[in-house]
């Protein structure tokens, strides 16, 4: 499983389990370990996911804060 994976996994496993944002964030920031192509890729790979549109869109939400905060 590349790092993609592990964060696309996790990110989709969060946006429907998580309800505190911001440990959320620093989980991914963490699994990410300062691979910001692995977070970008990641997020183009949550709209590819099998998932309502709400769960890709909040995994996508909270790469996107990992990566740009």
């Amino acid at each position: 499983m590349t790092k993609v994976d592990e964060l696309v996994a996790r990110a989709m496993a969060m946006a429907t389990d998580a309800y505190d944002d911001d440990a959320a964030v620093a989980e991914l920031r963490r699994l990410a370990g300062g691979a910001d192509q692995a977070l970008d890729q990641a997020i183009t790979a949550c709209m590819a996911q099998p998932a309502s549109l709400s769960a890709r869109r909040r995994a996508i939400e909270l790469l996107a804060r990992t990566l740009y905060e």
